[in-house]
């Protein structure tokens, strides 16, 4: 984890979502962005420990909130993955990996990271949480 934390002070992180200011912290339509951004926002709403709600879509790198422990997805919400477009040491599919769990890591792993980047795999949300049932869904 120590490394993105580097990396983003390296000017690598250059689509940081906002910081949380009040409960509950909402994730709206999120079409993903950089991983390394995502896992740097992923820690800051660990440590937070709020409520986290994904609504709408939630694509790509934003996939990695679906399982913090204080996240819920909205009954409507889909979830989206693909590969990742850079594949170098720790960066790429492998990092995304490290996020997900159960069955949805295996799908992952075994198929959904040689999707192309410009085409996506996309599911709603109560099909997800049958993958990885450690995934909430929110009481609306």
């Amino acid at each position: 984890m120590l490394w993105f934390a580097i990396a983003c002070q390296m000017g690598l992180c250059t689509d940081r979502r906002p910081p949380p200011t009040a409960e509950p912290y909402v994730i709206q339509s999120d079409g993903g962005g950089q991983l390394i951004s995502a896992e740097a926002d992923r820690a800051d709403l660990l440590r937070w420990g709020g409520r986290v709600e994904i609504r709408g879509f939630c694509r790509s790198a934003c996939v990695i909130f679906t399982t913090l422990p204080n996240a819920c997805l909205g009954p409507g919400a889909s979830v989206g993955f693909h590969g990742s477009n850079v594949n170098a040491g720790p960066i790429g599919n492998d990092q995304m990996a490290r996020y997900l769990r159960g069955e949805a890591k295996h799908r992952f792993v075994t198929e959904w990271q040689n999707i192309p980047t410009n085409q996506i795999h996309k599911m709603m949300a109560v099909d997800y949480v049958k993958l990885d049932p450690l995934v909430k869904i929110c009481d609306d």
